[in-house]
């Protein structure tokens, strides 16, 4: 169990922009003194740094982020949960069928 406050990003949807959002408040307050870093984006840069297991204390942030603009391929991603789908139905008819004795 987790202490009150923090969340476990493996088994969380939102972590991603709760991280961020996070960061993005801490940027605002210290963009006050240091109004360099208001136009920074480390909140993604954190989040990057942490899926590709490269997240740690000395992990030096330099602002400077690739991000995918290409765009999703729809189509595709429905034809697959489709495809999906009917393989788990296919799945669960078989499972029914050992079950009925059949």
């Amino acid at each position: 169990m987790l202490p009150a406050g923090l969340v476990d990003a493996a088994g969380n949807n939102e972590a991603a922009s709760m991280l961020k959002r996070a960061v993005d408040n801490l940027a605002a307050y210290f963009g006050r003194f240091a109004p360099q870093i208001l136009t920074a984006n480390y909140g993604t840069e954190i989040w990057t740094l942490f899926e590709g297991g490269r997240l740690h204390g000395d992990a030096e942030l330099t602002v400077r982020i690739e991000v995918d603009t290409q765009p999703v391929d729809l189509d595709g991603v429905l034809q697959e949960l489709e495809e999906t789908r009917f393989e788990e139905d296919a799945r669960v008819r078989r499972q029914q069928e050992l079950s009925a004795g059949r």
